[in-house]
Protein backbone atom coordinates (compact mmCIF):
# COMPACT_ATOMS: atom_id res chain seq x y z
CA UNK A 1 0.00 0.00 0.00
CA UNK A 2 2.85 2.37 0.88
CA UNK A 3 4.50 1.77 -2.51
CA UNK A 4 1.21 2.45 -4.30
CA UNK A 5 0.77 5.78 -2.51
CA UNK A 6 4.37 6.79 -3.27
CA UNK A 7 3.95 5.79 -6.94
CA UNK A 8 0.73 7.84 -7.23
CA UNK A 9 2.40 10.82 -5.55
CA UNK A 10 5.37 10.68 -7.96
CA UNK A 11 3.05 10.40 -10.97
CA UNK A 12 0.95 13.37 -9.80
CA UNK A 13 4.06 15.50 -9.20
CA UNK A 14 5.35 14.58 -12.63
CA UNK A 15 2.03 15.55 -14.19
CA UNK A 16 1.77 18.85 -12.31
CA UNK A 17 5.39 19.95 -12.75
CA UNK A 18 5.67 18.57 -16.28
CA UNK A 19 2.95 20.84 -17.65
CA UNK A 20 4.08 23.66 -19.89
CA UNK A 21 3.36 27.21 -18.81
CA UNK A 22 0.34 28.44 -20.75
CA UNK A 23 -0.67 31.45 -18.65
CA UNK A 24 1.59 34.36 -17.81
CA UNK A 25 0.82 37.41 -15.77
CA UNK A 26 1.93 40.73 -17.17
CA UNK A 27 2.50 43.99 -15.37
CA UNK A 28 -0.48 46.27 -15.11
CA UNK A 29 -0.16 50.06 -15.18
CA UNK A 30 -0.67 52.22 -12.13
CA UNK A 31 -4.20 53.61 -11.88
CA UNK A 32 -4.83 56.08 -14.70
CA UNK A 33 -1.57 55.27 -16.55
CA UNK A 34 -0.77 53.22 -19.67
CA UNK A 35 1.89 50.53 -19.99
CA UNK A 36 3.84 49.72 -23.14
CA UNK A 37 5.88 46.56 -23.65
CA UNK A 38 8.55 46.94 -26.34
CA UNK A 39 9.90 43.59 -27.52
CA UNK A 40 13.03 42.86 -29.55
CA UNK A 41 12.81 40.01 -32.07
CA UNK A 42 14.25 39.07 -35.44
CA UNK A 43 17.73 39.76 -36.78
CA UNK A 44 20.40 42.05 -35.45
CA UNK A 45 21.22 39.99 -32.38
CA UNK A 46 24.39 41.96 -31.69
CA UNK A 47 22.85 45.40 -32.29
CA UNK A 48 21.07 47.38 -29.58
CA UNK A 49 18.04 49.35 -30.75
CA UNK A 50 17.64 52.83 -29.28
CA UNK A 51 14.01 53.29 -28.21
CA UNK A 52 12.26 56.68 -27.75
CA UNK A 53 8.90 58.15 -26.85
CA UNK A 54 9.11 61.28 -29.04
CA UNK A 55 11.92 63.20 -27.28
CA UNK A 56 12.32 60.87 -24.27
CA UNK A 57 15.10 58.29 -24.57
CA UNK A 58 13.72 55.07 -23.08
CA UNK A 59 16.95 53.09 -23.41
CA UNK A 60 18.89 50.68 -25.55
CA UNK A 61 17.18 47.37 -26.13
CA UNK A 62 19.42 44.36 -26.54
CA UNK A 63 18.54 40.84 -27.62
CA UNK A 64 17.02 38.66 -24.92
CA UNK A 65 15.30 41.62 -23.24
CA UNK A 66 12.04 43.53 -23.48
CA UNK A 67 11.34 47.03 -22.21
CA UNK A 68 8.39 47.91 -19.96
CA UNK A 69 7.45 51.60 -20.01
CA UNK A 70 4.70 53.23 -17.94
CA UNK A 71 3.43 56.55 -19.30
CA UNK A 72 0.54 58.96 -19.43
CA UNK A 73 -2.37 57.86 -21.66
CA UNK A 74 -3.04 59.74 -24.87
CA UNK A 75 -1.00 60.53 -27.99
CA UNK A 76 2.58 59.22 -28.24
CA UNK A 77 5.17 58.86 -30.97
CA UNK A 78 7.36 55.82 -30.40
CA UNK A 79 10.39 55.40 -32.56
CA UNK A 80 13.48 53.26 -32.72
CA UNK A 81 16.90 53.90 -34.18
CA UNK A 82 19.40 51.46 -35.63
CA UNK A 83 20.73 51.75 -39.18
CA UNK A 84 17.36 53.37 -39.90
CA UNK A 85 14.54 54.94 -37.89
CA UNK A 86 11.03 53.56 -37.67
CA UNK A 87 7.90 55.13 -36.14
CA UNK A 88 4.62 54.18 -34.43
CA UNK A 89 1.94 56.74 -33.65
CA UNK A 90 0.02 55.59 -30.59
CA UNK A 91 -3.18 56.61 -28.85
CA UNK A 92 -3.16 54.91 -25.45
CA UNK A 93 -6.10 54.40 -23.09
CA UNK A 94 -5.63 54.65 -19.34
CA UNK A 95 -5.31 51.39 -17.39
CA UNK A 96 -4.31 49.50 -20.56
CA UNK A 97 -1.30 47.50 -21.76
CA UNK A 98 0.09 47.75 -25.30
CA UNK A 99 2.84 45.87 -27.14
CA UNK A 100 5.22 47.06 -29.85
CA UNK A 101 7.70 44.71 -31.53
CA UNK A 102 11.10 46.13 -32.52
CA UNK A 103 11.95 43.58 -35.16
CA UNK A 104 15.50 43.40 -36.47
CA UNK A 105 15.92 43.51 -40.26
CA UNK A 106 18.97 42.97 -42.42
CA UNK A 107 20.50 46.34 -43.28
CA UNK A 108 23.22 47.46 -45.67
CA UNK A 109 25.94 47.57 -42.99
CA UNK A 110 24.24 46.79 -39.69
CA UNK A 111 20.75 45.68 -38.74
CA UNK A 112 17.77 47.93 -39.28
CA UNK A 113 14.68 48.07 -37.10
CA UNK A 114 11.02 47.68 -38.01
CA UNK A 115 8.53 48.80 -35.33
CA UNK A 116 5.24 46.96 -35.42
CA UNK A 117 2.31 47.40 -33.02
CA UNK A 118 1.01 43.97 -31.97
CA UNK A 119 -2.69 43.22 -32.16
CA UNK A 120 -4.23 41.06 -29.38
CA UNK A 121 -6.71 39.64 -31.93
CA UNK A 122 -3.95 38.18 -34.12
CA UNK A 123 -2.70 34.67 -33.24
CA UNK A 124 0.85 35.38 -34.47
CA UNK A 125 1.08 38.59 -32.41
CA UNK A 126 -0.22 36.87 -29.27
CA UNK A 127 2.28 34.04 -29.78
CA UNK A 128 5.17 36.52 -30.18
CA UNK A 129 4.21 38.32 -26.95
CA UNK A 130 3.85 35.00 -25.09
CA UNK A 131 7.25 33.71 -26.26
CA UNK A 132 9.15 36.91 -25.47
CA UNK A 133 7.66 37.34 -21.99
CA UNK A 134 8.28 33.66 -21.28
CA UNK A 135 11.89 33.53 -22.48
CA UNK A 136 13.42 37.02 -22.27
CA UNK A 137 14.41 39.29 -19.37
CA UNK A 138 12.39 42.31 -18.34
CA UNK A 139 14.02 45.76 -18.51
CA UNK A 140 12.02 48.43 -16.65
CA UNK A 141 12.25 52.00 -17.93
CA UNK A 142 14.27 54.29 -15.71
CA UNK A 143 14.82 57.93 -16.55
CA UNK A 144 18.22 58.50 -18.15
CA UNK A 145 20.11 61.77 -18.28
CA UNK A 146 21.81 61.06 -21.62
CA UNK A 147 21.78 64.00 -24.03
CA UNK A 148 20.10 62.63 -27.15
CA UNK A 149 18.94 66.01 -28.51
CA UNK A 150 20.84 65.60 -31.80
CA UNK A 151 19.32 62.14 -32.39
CA UNK A 152 15.86 63.44 -31.50
CA UNK A 153 16.15 66.46 -33.82
CA UNK A 154 17.16 64.28 -36.79
CA UNK A 155 14.43 61.75 -36.04
CA UNK A 156 11.72 64.41 -35.76
CA UNK A 157 12.87 65.95 -39.05
CA UNK A 158 12.61 62.54 -40.75
CA UNK A 159 9.19 61.96 -39.12
CA UNK A 160 7.84 65.31 -40.39
CA UNK A 161 9.14 64.47 -43.88
CA UNK A 162 7.41 61.06 -43.85
CA UNK A 163 4.23 62.64 -42.49
CA UNK A 164 4.14 65.37 -45.14
CA UNK A 165 4.61 62.74 -47.87
CA UNK A 166 1.73 60.71 -46.35
CA UNK A 167 4.13 57.77 -46.04
CA UNK A 168 2.77 54.36 -45.10
CA UNK A 169 5.99 53.74 -43.13
CA UNK A 170 4.43 55.25 -40.01
CA UNK A 171 2.39 52.57 -38.27
CA UNK A 172 -0.52 53.23 -35.91
CA UNK A 173 -1.28 51.73 -32.51
CA UNK A 174 -4.99 52.25 -31.79
CA UNK A 175 -6.62 52.38 -28.32
CA UNK A 176 -8.38 49.03 -28.85
CA UNK A 177 -5.09 47.13 -29.40
CA UNK A 178 -4.59 46.55 -25.67
CA UNK A 179 -3.50 43.19 -24.22
CA UNK A 180 -5.02 41.57 -21.14
CA UNK A 181 -2.33 38.91 -20.67
CA UNK A 182 0.58 37.09 -22.26
CA UNK A 183 -1.08 33.66 -22.23
CA UNK A 184 -0.12 31.01 -24.73
CA UNK A 185 -2.57 31.41 -27.64
CA UNK A 186 -4.64 28.43 -28.69
CA UNK A 187 -5.80 27.85 -32.25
Amino acid sequence: MKKLIIALFVMCCGFVFGQKVTTQEIRKPSEGKSLVYILKTGGGLLINFRIYDKDVFLGSLSSGKYLVYECEPGEHLFWAGAENRDYVEANLKPNSVYVINAEGQMGAFVAGVNLKPLNPNEFKDKRTFYQVVKNDAEQLYTKLNDDKSENVAKAMEKYRELKSNKSNKIRVLTPDMNFENADKPMK
